[in-house]
């Protein structure tokens, strides 16, 4: 059962306190930096191309592109977790070598470790650093009070929502005091209420380390933030960078001048989201035009075909059934069974007049159908997902096979309120059985199934 947020606390940034400029002092200077990764089959794969970027101090940057023009790889090398297959990266003048120490990056995914309390969690990179036990506890304790995890101390996370686990995330980085704050997708994972409020957090965070420049708690002078919204970008950044894709190029930048807090309403707000909107679709994302004829993504309920097999039997034999008199004939709890039933009519199996659930005529022929029948006819009805058509035109575009965690990137960023790692597994589930993709488990790559559909 997670834990409750603490309650919202209001943003502390001053009415109308100006946007920060930098102020010409680089930290990091990426010069030319090209990146290429190897598919598994041995095909060079660039991923960044000619890519020129100074972060400064006292400035918000924000790196805003589809998914695929390689966001996460610019911040990857910045930290040095990546080095670029072309191109220097310089840190206050000289080569990076390594990781930055200048830098501590939040991942979009949490990436807590479960057995660790929130404290524990917390200290591991002053632990790595082989701090004292004393220092790490005093800095611990000053980062759970600066993001809001006090009485939280000795949870797992297992027992937090998203929310505080993502506060987790954040006081991980700033405990080790970097001069830079790198986040990747921080937000896409979060509910939209929970997500605004730790935005709010996050720009109170960063303003009130550059405007206290005597404040030696914290060394924190710049944050650079990858995002796929633009919305986000325009509340927050003092510096947009603007990526076309495949490869990666910087196509545009923007300075956003707006104070703190940015009114959304705005004629000025209105024009610059106007003018990235209008760059973004008409220059870095592909085939938009092709796409104004397909449906609206659809949310993928979580649930496996040998679920959905087994309620459109129950309904074959029982009839027309309440939710909850199919939850108990199916012996599930109601909210898993309801995702079963979202999952057969969203591939037209089923239908629910009313408060009762019936399977269609399409259903009754699918459960009735013999394997290789019921793969034939399901391989049809996926095809007719825009979900499914986006991933067949992803494999395609990458010659038939893309890493999962490619994939993982892409739906978080077409579907940024959903768990993408669930989602990804749900669609490889049904696609699977389809015979419309595979997926090979030791590689970790999922590809195109070019074989008809055969009974196994």
């Amino acid at each position: 059962m997670a834990l409750a947020p603490p309650a919202t606390r209001p943003p502390r940034i001053p009415a109308q306190q100006a946007a920060p400029t930098n102020t010409g002092v680089g930290i990091i200077e990426i010069h030319d930096v090209g990146m290429t990764f190897v598919t598994p089959s041995g095909k060079p794969l660039p991923v960044l191309e000619h890519i020129n970027l100074t972060v400064a101090e006292n400035e918000f940057l924000c790196i805003l592109g589809a998914s695929g023009s390689g966001k996460s790889t610019i911040l990857r090398i910045m930290t040095g977790l990546l080095s670029p297959t072309l191109g220097t990266v310089s840190v206050d003048g000289k080569p990076l070598r390594g990781n930055n120490p200048y830098t501590a990056i939040v991942f979009q995914s949490f990436a807590l470790l479960p057995w660790l309390t929130v404290e524990e969690n917390i200290g591991l990179g002053l632990d790595a650093l082989h701090a004292p036990r004393e220092t790490i506890a005093e800095k611990v304790k000053h980062v759970i009070d600066r993001v809001g995890l006090e009485g939280f101390e000795e949870a797992y996370p297992k027992e937090l929502s998203g929310g505080m686990k993502q506060r987790v995330g954040i006081a991980r980085a700033l405990v080790v005091a970097p001069r830079i704050l790198c986040m990747d997708e921080p937000f896409s994972a979060l509910d939209a209420l929970t997500a605004e409020n730790l935005r709010s957090e996050v720009l109170d965070l960063f303003h009130t380390n550059t405007a206290t420049a005597t404040d030696k708690s914290s060394s924190l002078t710049s944050v650079v933030m990858v995002t796929h919204s633009i919305d986000e970008a325009v509340e927050m950044a003092s510096r947009i960078i603007v990526l076309d894709a495949h490869p990666g190029r910087i196509k545009a930048e923007f300075i956003n001048p707006m104070p703190y807090p940015r009114d959304t309403r705005s004629q000025e707000y209105l024009d610059l989201s106007s003018r990235i909107h209008a760059l973004i679709t008409n220059t870095v994302l592909p085939f938009t035009e092709e796409q104004k004829t397909v449906s609206k993504t659809e949310i993928i309920p979580s649930a496996n075909i040998e679920e959905i097999l087994g309620l459109l039997g129950i309904l074959a034999s029982e009839g027309r059934l309440g939710v909850g008199d199919l939850a108990e004939a199916a012996s599930r709890r109601f909210d898993e069974t309801l995702q079963i039933v979202r999952a057969a009519e969203l591939l037209s199996f089923a239908e629910s007049p009313g408060q009762d659930v019936l399977v269609t005529p399409l259903g009754k022929e699918f459960v009735e159908a013999d394997i290789n029948d019921q793969k034939k006819l399901l391989n049809k009805q996926l095809r007719g997902l825009k979900t499914f058509q986006l991933l067949l035109d992803t494999l395609q575009q990458n010659e038939g096979e893309v890493p999962y965690e490619v994939l993982i990137e892409d739906y978080a960023t077409r579907m940024p309120y959903e768990e993408p790692a669930q989602l990804l597994d749900t669609v490889i589930d049904w696609g699977r059985f389809a015979e419309l993709i595979g997926y090979r488990p030791k590689e970790d790559i999922v590809y195109l199934d070019v074989g008809e559909p055969t009974s196994e």
